[in-house]
């Protein structure tokens, strides 16, 4: 029933539900906080290293010091 010989989330369909709650999460907000949970996570992911969150989110370093001030992140 599985492929492979290891049970996965996605065998388990937590994936899609995941996945559906993030899908309505996303249209309840605006673009402006989605946008700052966007920048948020890259910050975080990246150790808060400023240029490579600015390259994943595909921003200048300027473009993204502007969304900092203008989200209250800095």
């Amino acid at each position: 029933m599985i492929s492979g010989g290891m049970i996965t989330a996605f065998d388990l369909g937590l994936r899609a539900s995941r996945e559906v709650k993030l899908s309505a999460q996303l249209e309840e907000m605006s673009l402006e906080e989605v946008e700052r949970v966007l920048i948020h996570k890259a910050l975080a992911r990246f150790g808060g290293n400023a240029n490579r969150a600015a390259e994943a989110l595909g921003l200048s370093r300027s473009a993204l010091y502007r969304r900092l001030q203008k989200y209250g992140l800095s």
